[in-house]
């Protein structure tokens, strides 16, 4: 896992947040009832239009909502709770470097903090590429 990664964790919440929306009002747009003229041809077209955009939004938004369980998941999987702490500050509650740092306090700056994510990241991919 890379800061690059993590850093995508705000955006897809909030693309997460704009389907459910655009799920709701295609929900409501489908069960508008237009009135009934007996003889009339009846066309599905729009609520067939309307049913694939929500199974196809609805598609996106879990394959999204997988992504961030996924990074919130390796959030939790980290065993030092200083950088825990860091990642789910800056990443989850998307704090500034700042506020991070005087969340956690004991001390820590904002240099030791983005010292200590960064060489924990480098550790990491040590570890992942001599796995190899």
């Amino acid at each position: 896992m890379t800061s690059k990664q993590l850093s995508q964790l705000q955006g897809l919440k909030k693309e997460i947040k704009m389907y459910q929306e655009r799920i709701t009002e295609l929900k409501a747009l489908s069960e508008i009832k237009s009135s009934v003229i007996t003889g009339m041809p009846i066309s599905k077209s729009i609520s067939d239009k309307i049913g694939y955009s929500v199974i196809k939004i609805i598609t996106m938004k879990d394959a999204l909502s997988k992504l961030c369980e996924e990074l919130t998941d390796y959030i939790e999987s980290v065993d030092d709770p200083i950088v825990r702490l860091t990642l789910t500050y800056r990443y989850v509650n998307n704090y500034s470097w700042q506020k991070t740092a005087f969340k956690i306090g004991g001390g820590n700056t904002v240099q030791c903090l983005r010292m200590r994510l960064y060489r924990y990241f480098k550790k990491e991919k040590n570890k992942t590429c001599s796995k190899m």
